[in-house]
């Protein structure tokens, strides 16, 4: 996974991969069969690494809303420093391989769909005790923190300090009201 994160699927060469796996050849084809493989395997772990922390962030605090702070906060901690500078696997893959790969472009359509429904149902639950107002509409805030995240990201990667992206949750978790 790291190997095309840092390099991308098509910079990605067999002997980078083979490297950062420590694999020989022999034991990479009997594994993995082919590049595609491999990365298809990277994406989908990085992408239930994703929803899993997201999820348990998401549950793990009394407060709904603080939860989604929480979630935040996290995202500020992963794009921030060189980590930063790296972006998220998920975008990087994004822009490099679609629209045209029907194979990746479903993944990362279901990761977003999978981190707006744990976004909109931490949102109910906050709309529940009196968090955020019941008025607002959860898929949709979901939708928006979610593109919030990624953009967030995106900015990261070009350079924005951790200051700025602070500065962005705040103005992101103002919309929940």
């Amino acid at each position: 996974m790291h190997v095309f994160w840092n390099r991308g699927y098509h910079d990605a060469s067999l002997p980078d991969l083979l490297e950062g796996m420590e694999l020989s050849r022999g034991s990479f084809y009997k594994a993995f069969v082919d590049k595609r493989g491999i990365y298809l395997r990277a994406l989908d772990a990085y992408i239930e690494d994703a929803v899993r922390s997201v999820g348990e962030t998401l549950h793990s605090n009394p407060s709904p809303k603080a939860a989604i702070r929480d979630a935040f906060s996290q995202q500020v901690d992963q794009a921030s420093g060189p980590e930063g500078l790296r972006g998220c696997f998920v975008v990087f893959a994004a822009v490099e391989m679609l629209p045209e790969d029907k194979e990746v472009a479903p993944r990362i359509s279901r990761l977003f769909r999978r981190l707006q429904d744990l976004y909109a149902a931490a949102i109910i639950r906050a709309q529940a005790v009196g968090e955020i107002d019941p008025g607002l509409d959860e898929r949709t805030l979901a939708r928006f923190l979610v593109c919030q995240i990624q953009g967030m990201r995106v900015l990261a990667k070009a350079g924005a300090d951790r200051a700025e992206t602070r500065a962005m949750v705040e103005l992101a978790l103002k919309a929940l009201g």
